[in-house]
This record gives C-alpha cells, structure tokens and sequence, in this order.
C-alpha cells in the first residue's frame, strides 16, 4: 500500500485522538497527571494542551522517520524502530513522575505508540509472494 499525505494524516490524527480520549478518561477516573519538579513538592500538572501536543509533536516525528524509511526502501524496518522509540520514550514518566500519575502516563504513551506503529504498518510493503503456490501450506521438500 502506498503511503499518502491523507493516510498519514489520518494516522497522526488517530494517535491524537486517542490521546485526547484516554487522558480524558484518565481524568473521569480521578487520576491526577503530575510531574516531579526537582526538590519542590509540588509537581506540574499534565493537562489536554500538553497531551495534545506532545501526541501531535511524536506523530509527526513517527511520520518523519517512516518517510525517510520508505524513501530509502526501509520502511520494513518501521516496527522494530518504533517500537524502540516507544520503549525510549517511556523512561520519560517513570523518572518524572510517581504512583498512578505514572501509570497514567505510561499508559498515554502506550496508547499513542501502539496506535503510530499499527497506523504506519498499513503502508509497509508486504514480502513478496510468487504467484503458483499456496499461502497457507509450507513447501517441503523430499
């Protein structure tokens, strides 16, 4: 499947919605999204501007990086690269913030992570299939 600028847009729309969505729903649940400010006891509050965004900023980024992938005919290596972005990108919150805020916000980066890797992966070639054989039974030989 080709990439296109409306499929991408989408897809950065989608993590950003989503983002909305959960934090929001984080919220209904009662759950405070703060962070650690050094040695004062009062945190920073996380609220829909800063997840709005951060998810925005990451989804461009993520749409960036697949450019680039796909330009160079790489773009089979989409997961595992952001898949490790995701994975980077939560040791943010676990040192910036305690308790269920970052739970909270573990779960945030999950949800836009999972939903940028699985969005790109709609235009990721798939590996090429010769035409005569069967695709669900494997070939042995002897």
């Amino acid at each position: 499947m080709k990439t296109t600028t409306r499929g991408s847009l989408a897809v950065v729309a989608a993590a950003v919605a989503a983002a909305l969505v959960a934090w929001a729903v984080i919220r209904l649940v009662g759950v405070a999204l703060t962070l650690k400010d050094g040695a004062s006891s009062a945190g920073s509050r996380v609220d829909a501007v800063d997840v709005l965004l951060t998810s925005l900023v990451a989804g461009l980024a993520a749409w960036g990086v697949y450019a680039l992938l796909a330009h160079w005919r790489r773009a089979r290596w989409w997961p595992f690269i952001g898949s490790t972005a995701l994975a980077v990108s939560i040791t943010g919150p676990s040192y910036l913030a305690d308790g269920t805020s970052a739970v909270a916000l573990i779960c945030l980066h999950l949800i836009v992570g999972v939903v940028l890797i699985m969005g790109f992966m709609r235009f990721v070639p798939r590996p090429y299939q010769p035409t005569g054989q069967a695709v669900d039974r494997p070939q042995y030989g002897g």
